[in-house]
This record gives structure tokens, C-alpha cells and sequence, in this order.
């Protein structure tokens, strides 16, 4: 087996990321500056701010979008790093006609004949233009700071050269970095706001037996390319700790066991829990609708979720959404009660309309979610059962509430501490609703978890701060199993 089937066939990682983790870099080009945004604020602004007038002249409702989006990508094993930039412009344009109904043309030809040509293929032959009042403009958004190929290089490398444990048998760190520039405009409101995501991972692999094992460490931010939430050797010296960790042999006691959830395994829980049923557009589905409306009881009394875009450097804040409406935290959930779902203005919200990249289809997402800690710390919700760790992802059934969540390892607890079984590879099977309703404990530690996928491509950003939770799967309604974890998916 080599390299490439080894981490390919754990599936750690997107298949972008491995095509940097395994070296599949090419060429190699000389240190040189990476390129910085070569859009004008002025000539965008005075481009869309055209595009809006016509447009308002023929449709009662206008929203114009456009985004200038630049990604560089380091990656460093044993074969050497490699280096990757790219780029993504791109320009919407939102209408509604008299009828209710709404259109909009996406182009990602950013120029003034783009704009042009996107309000051309919405009012056809029509140049009538009305005088617009759009406020002021706002001030112009702080500029990140350039770097070279050599700093990205130096950066990726500074963990990769640290001294690996002889028995790892791969090792790479990650660096990406993606600059966003956005301009919003709409009658009464001009909105700017640039932004850096940084996000860092390393992964380290072992042999456990006739199986390898993966540990990775990961977080992201946004601001500077220097953090405090930056990783260091501790971190990969923790990842290596994952990878070398003996696991038990024996399969594992499939059940409806007590769990305790860490950090990890919550937020996913959460993330998926939220996007599956807090959403305008997820209240439309006759299964959602059943059991979900405002003011009902929706989980355990235990817990609280906060949606608030403005936390401060969290991964999935912005400044406004990509409808334009200005960031604010929003309570979905208090004391087990709903108080709001996530919202776009077609599906009769507001302040959650994101576009993935800030070009893809609009829909209601969540930005930066927060389960409100509680009073006691981790170590005092550990019951008889098993402590299940380290998130590797959710799967929802779109026709139903059910979830799978699959984890790298499931400790055995007796007594309140750990026995020293590990069991890898396990899976929490359950219904979404009757998981959160099942809580018996929330923790006063939390952690924070930077999430970033792709729709189509392009981007989306989020992160979830998230305590240990204890539920325990063998109660009365019975939420839920905890197994060996089944490739095949939901079952």
C-alpha cells in the first residue's frame, strides 16, 4: 500500500487537500510575491452601483453582489512542499419582478462590460435608469497583508521540520489561506468588507496492527497570518499521540450505551443538527414540519445554541450576509425551547442568506454556532459507558431526522475514568430531534472547530464552539446507537 491509497483510502481529507498532502504539487515556481487583489473599489462600486439603477427602473427589488476571492495553499511531507494560488471573481445580480418571482444572473467576469453584459441578459433591451440614493460610502476595509512563496513555505515547513516519531509512517501539515473582498449594494445600502481565513491542519499516520491509524489537528481563524489559535509543535506531537495510540482488538459492543461526547463529536452533532432542521428552508419539509415549530420544546432544557456571526476572528463570521442584511446573533435555541431559525429572504428570513464562495445558490446557513457551556466541568459527566472522540463527519437522510456520526475512537469509562480499551472507528446512529431532547450533561469546557467544505466547488465557511455533552442511548426514548462504524453509510 502506498502513500496515496493510505490516506486516500481513510478519506482525511477533501480530494484538494490531498492533491497538495501527496505531493501532486508539479512544478515547482520560483519564490515570488503572491499576486494581491487588482480590483478597484472605485470602478466595482461605480459598476454595480450603475447595474443597480437599471435594474431598479424595471424590477421592484435589486440586490447586486461581487466578490474578488484569492486562495493560496502550502503543503509540506517528506517529498518536499508544494505551493498553489488561485483565483475567483465573480459578480450577482438579484431581482424580483411585480409577480413576487426571483431571478438573478451570476457572471464571473468582474469588469465593466461583465456587469454590463449580467444586466443586459435580466433587462434585456430596456436602458431606462432611475436615481438611486445608496447612502455612503462606507470606509475603505483594512488591506491584508502581502507575503512570498517563501513565507508561505517557511511557515508550512516550520512543523514539518520537527522530529517525527520513527513509528509514523506519513506525516504532512497544511496551510491555506483564502482573501475574500466583497461589495454589497442595494437602494439605501452600500456595504464593503475584505477578509483573511487562515486555516492549518497536520496529519500524521501510523500502523496499529495490520490497520493504520490517522491523528490530525486542525484550526482555522480570521485576521492575521499570526494567531494565537496558530498550531504549533504541541499540536503535532498531539496528532502523532493520536496516530501511535494502541487500539483494543476485540470488535466492538454495538449498543445503546451512555456517551460522552467530546468537543468534536458535539459540534458535529450540532452542525448537522442545525442545517438539517433550523432552517427557512428545512421547515418546508413535511418531516421537519412535524416537529418543529417556534416556541416548542426541541431538545434538552439543558441547552442553549447561539448563531453569531460577529464573534470575533471565528472562521464563518462576516460583516453581512450575502443578501445584504448586516450581521447579529440570533438565539435558535434556549433552554431546549426554539426561538428562530436561520433565514434567507426567499425563504422568508433574513440574516442567514450565504452563498458558498459568494457566488453559489443562496440558502440559509449557519455562521459561527455556540452551544452555551454548563456548570460542570468534563470530568464530571463521565458515566459507565464510552467517551466518543474525534469527529470524522455527519451524514443526514434527507427524508427523515436520522444522523449518522462517525468518530475515530470510542475509551471505555467504568468508575468515572478511563479503563484503557480504545475501540477505533465507531458511529452514533440516531434521530436528530430525540439526541438533543436525551442530554443529561453539558460541560463548562468548550472548544472551537473551524469547518470548511464545498458546494459545487466553492467554498463554505463556518465554525462551531462546542462542550462535552452526556446522553444516555438506553433511556426510555431510546435516541440512539453507538456501533462499529459501517462504510456503507445510513443503515
Amino acid at each position: 500500500m502506498n502513500r496515496r491509497e493510505l490516506l486516500g483510502g481513510l478519506g482525511v481529507a477533501s480530494a484538494s487537500t490531498l492533491l497538495w498532502a501527496l505531493g501532486c504539487s508539479g512544478t515547482q515556481k520560483p519564490t515570488s510575491v503572491v499576486a494581491e487583489a487588482v480590483a478597484d473599489r472605485d470602478s466595482v462600486r461605480t459598476w454595480l452601483r450603475e447595474a443597480v439603477s437599471r435594474l431598479r427602473a424595471v424590477f421592484p427589488t435589486v440586490h447586486a453582489l461581487a466578490v474578488e476571492r484569492l486562495r493560496s495553499t502550502a503543503a509540506s511531507d517528506v517529498l518536499g512542499t508544494g505551493l498553489a494560488h488561485a483565483r475567483r471573481d465573480g459578480v450577482v445580480l438579484v431581482v424580483r419582478d411585480e409577480a413576487g418571482l426571483w431571478r438573478e444572473q451570476v457572471s464571473s467576469d468582474l469588469t465593466r462590460q461583465g456587469v454590463a453584459n449580467a444586466v443586459r441578459a435580466l433587462v434585456g433591451t430596456s436602458r431606462k435608469t432611475v436615481s438611486i440614493d445608496f447612502g455612503p460610502v462606507p470606509p475603505a476595509s483594512e488591506v491584508p497583508r502581502s507575503f512570498t512563496d517563501g513565507e508561505l513555505r517557511n511557515r508550512v515547513e516550520a512543523i514539518t521540520r520537527k522530529r517525527v516519531d520513527s513509528r509514523v509512517v506519513y506525516g504532512v501539515s497544511l496551510l491555506d489561506i483564502e482573501d475574500t473582498w466583497v461589495f454589497s449594494i442595494a437602494p439605501g445600502r452600500d456595504l464593503e468588507h475584505r477578509a483573511r481565513r487562515v486555516r492549518q491542519s497536520v496529519i500524521r499516520a501510523a500502523w496499529n496492527g495490520p490497520r493504520p491509524v490517522v491523528g490530525s489537528v486542525e484550526r482555522g481563524w480570521v485576521g492575521k497570518l499570526v494567531d494565537p489559535r496558530a498550531l504549533g509543535e504541541s499540536d503535532a506531537e498531539r496528532a502523532t499521540e493520536f496516530a501511535l495510540e494502541m487500539m483494543t482488538p476485540a470488535p466492538f459492543p454495538d449498543g445503546r450505551h451512555t456517551v460522552l461526547l467530546d468537543p468534536s463529536v458535539t459540534a458535529s452533532l450540532v452542525d448537522a443538527g442545525v442545517r438539517a432542521l433550523l432552517t427557512t428552508a428545512a421547515a418546508r419539509r413535511p418531516e421537519v414540519q412535524r416537529g418543529i415549530a417556534i416556541g416548542g420544546t426541541v431538545a434538552s432544557p439543558l441547552l442553549t445554541v447561539i448563531d453569531d456571526p460577529t464573534t470575533r476572528g471565528s472562521y464563518g463570521s462576516f460583516t453581512f450576509d450575502d443578501e445584504g442584511e448586516l450581521a447579529a446573533p440570533l438565539t435558535l435555541i434556549d433552554k431546549g425551547r426554539l426561538t428562530g431559525v436561520l433565514g434567507d429572504r426567499v425563504g422568508g428570513g433574513r440574516g442567514r442568506g450565504l452563498r458558498a464562495g459568494h457566488v453559489g445558490a443562496v440558502e440559509p446557513s449557519p455562521s459561527h454556532l455556540r452551544v452555551v457551556a454548563g456548570p460542570t466541568p468534563h470530568g464530571d459527566l463521565r458515566d459507565d459507558g464510552f467517551l466518543i472522540e474525534g469527529a470524522l463527519g455527519a451524514i443526514v437522510d434527507p427524508g427523515t431526522t436520522r444522523v449518522v456520526i462517525a468518530a475515530a475512537r470510542a475509551r471505555v469509562i467504568k468508575g468515572g475514568k478511563p479503563t484503557g480499551h480504545v475501540f477505533p472507528d465507531v458511529e452514533l446512529v440516531g434521530d436528530l430531534g430525540l439526541l438533543f431532547g436525551s442530554v443529561t450533561g453539558v460541560s463548562s469546557d468548550s472548544e472551537r472547530f473551524d469547518l470548511r467544505d464545498e458546494r459545487d466547488g466553492e467554498p463554505r465557511w463556518r465554525s462551531v464552539e462546542a462542550p462535552w455533552l452526556r446522553i444516555p442511548l438506553g433511556d426510555a426514548k431510546q435516541p440512539g446507537v453507538v456501533r462499529a462504524r459501517q462504510q456503507a453509510g445510513l443503515k
